[in-house]
Formats: C-alpha cells, sequence, structure tokens
C-alpha cells in the first residue's frame, strides 16, 4: 500500500522525533516523552529497546528498512 505524501509526512516527522529521543536517552538523559495519536509516551533508559523498535517500525513504513529478522549466520569449523 502507497502512502500519500501527508501519510509519509507523519511518519518522517515521527521518525525524526523519535530518533531525537533516542539520541537523548543515549547521550544520557533520564527520559524522554514522545506524543503519539494524542498519548505522550514516556521512555527511560531502561526501555530504549522499546523506542528503538519503534524506529524501526517508523523506517519499515517509509519503505527505508524491511521489516523481519536477520538471517542468522551458519557457523563453518575448518
Amino acid at each position: 500500500m502507497a502512502l500519500t505524501e501527508q501519510e509519509r509526512a507523519v511518519l518522517q516527522a515521527r521518525l525524526t522525533e523519535a530518533r531525537e529521543a533516542l539520541h537523548q536517552l543515549e547521550i544520557g538523559r533520564a527520559e524522554v516523552s514522545l506524543n503519539y495519536n494524542g498519548e505522550a509516551i514516556t521512555y527511560v533508559a531502561a526501555n530504549a529497546g522499546n523506542l528503538r523498535q519503534y524506529v524501526r517500525s517508523l523506517e519499515a513504513q517509509l519503505g527505508q528498512r524491511r521489516m523481519g529478522r536477520a538471517r542468522s549466520r551458519g557457523v563453518i569449523f575448518g
């Protein structure tokens, strides 16, 4: 399903905000808040993984990333 210009702009704005929030957590800020569909969501360092997952989800919706797990690589002995 193709995104409209408006949907793409909204997702891009959310992605920019989420990346900035993740950056703030990674440089030591105690907590950050994002507004999503009228709700404020607060992230702390302990749940930065959830914020990373949200960033990946937005990237996938914008076609910047494929969803799904990366394939594991086999181990070769020898």
